[in-house]
């Protein structure tokens, strides 16, 4: 007979109660059960017993419960009240309750400036908290309440004034580590051509390491990732939107980072985006995507397109490897209303474009289903001078390098 989860939670509650000898015995069930409640029922858990508390912190019972989590997202926005930024909020939308929680920043009292947002990824969330330069960062997972601050960066502007610095940060299934890259760019050289430094964090070294200095100049040293941007990850690799500099000033390009082997490479954009067009990059359907949309309010256009349109156009996974040749599909085409910006600003569980709208003092955020072709638009806020949208899924990884927790105590409980 199958439990209800409700009967489940019973049941773990009485075993509990009697002092876990029957739960010892039927570790499997047990394991089986816990696996799939909500991160704070296992926190609660926890204290029932040692046993227990030594395998909510193995790395094993760690992959089940996130691999179990809900497969749809929570969606993680951070609001601007101020035009400086110095006043903000975090608001969590469960995806399961749909209710908006504001969520508290347990170290936001100790810092200088309010915290950017590096990026979302698998319960995990990195900011950077320094004042420029991208060269402070604190490791957050808002369902443990853990947070860990990271050693400083070893490049500096201790000899040359720095220029921009893009980082960014994802989970690598090649080597099972998470992993923060920042890459720095300096004044240019006598081609024009900056001069670019990278390094990479590794969770779980605790440590800063740089990277081949000649291999960053031979693929990326003829552009330059401009601040701001959300990094996407697709496949095990970092992707940022870059422009040319010098004689390829006119130029925009793909800067792809693979978190395994740590190797650089650039990948052609659309061959012809007109003037008036932005480009997004966001992940779609497991792909690496574009979606193009009007950098102004609507009006007409001079290059054979209605500019009242995004479009989305996804990158074949089948792309060459040496940066030419690349092939581009369009997908799909939203039209706007003639009334306020369409901006999109990410995609939601894989399957449905962001699309931020600005009207009068409202901010709205639509959910565009491109395979129903249907929307959904909810109010975000008023007078709201800037909001910022991120996946977040609940889990149990530690913001420490924890995850495998068999220490010889564990292990003598011997757990079966």
């Amino acid at each position: 007979m199958i439990l209800s989860m409700k009967s489940k939670r019973r049941s773990i509650e009485s075993m509990a109660n009697n002092s876990t000898p029957l739960a010892l015995r039927n570790h499997d069930i047990i394991k089986d059960i816990i696996s799939r409640l909500p991160v704070k029922s296992v926190k609660r858990f926890e204290s029932v017993c040692k046993a227990w508390y030594f395998l909510f912190h193995s790395g094993d019972f760690i992959s089940i419960h996130f691999r179990r989590s809900s497969p749809r997202p929570s969606l993680l926005i951070r609001r601007f009240h101020s035009p400086s930024g110095s006043n903000f909020s975090i608001t969590l939308i469960d995806s399961r309750t749909s209710i908006p929680r504001e969520i508290r920043i347990p170290f936001l009292g100790s810092l200088i400036r309010y915290p950017k947002i590096v990026a979302s990824c698998n319960g995990i969330i990195c900011f950077d908290v320094s004042p420029c330069y991208a060269c402070a960062f604190v490791l957050w997972n808002i369902s443990t309440r853990q947070f860990r601050g990271l050693p400083r960066p070893t490049i500096n502007d201790a000899h040359e004034p720095i220029w921009m610095v893009a980082c960014g940060f994802g989970y690598s299934p090649q080597n099972n580590d998470f992993k923060l890259v920042r890459i720095v760019n300096f004044h240019c050289n006598d081609d024009d051509s900056p001069v670019v430094r990278a390094e990479v964090y590794s969770w779980s070294t605790t440590s800063w390491r740089l990277l081949d200095g000649r291999m960053i100049e031979e693929r990326i040293g003829s552009c330059v990732i401009p601040e701001g941007q959300q990094a996407v990850i697709v496949d095990g690799s970092v992707h940022w939107l870059a422009n040319g500099v010098g004689k390829l000033a006119n130029h925009k390009f793909i800067v792809s980072f693979n978190m395994g082997n740590e190797v650089f490479k650039t990948i052609q954009t659309l061959d012809f985006i007109p003037p008036g067009i932005c480009a997004k990059l966001v992940r779609f359907n497991e792909s690496l995507a574009l979606a193009l949309y009007p950098a102004m309010p609507v009006y007409p256009s001079g290059y054979g397109r209605p500019i009242n349109l995004i479009e989305l156009w996804t990158l074949n996974k089948d792309y060459p490897t040496d940066g030419d040749g690349t092939r581009w599909t369009k997908l799909h085409t939203l039209e706007l209303n003639s009334s306020g910006l369409g901006t999109p600003i990410g995609v939601y569980n894989e399957s449905e474009l962001l699309v931020k709208r600005v009207d009068a003092q409202c901010v709205t955020l639509s959910f565009f289903d491109p395979y129903n072709k249907t929307i959904k638009t909810i109010p975000i806020c008023n007078s709201e001078y800037t909001c910022e949208f991120y996946n977040y899924v609940d889990s149990l990884v530690p913001v420490e390098n924890a995850a495998d927790l068999e220490t010889e105590e564990a292990q003598e409980l011997e757990i079966h």
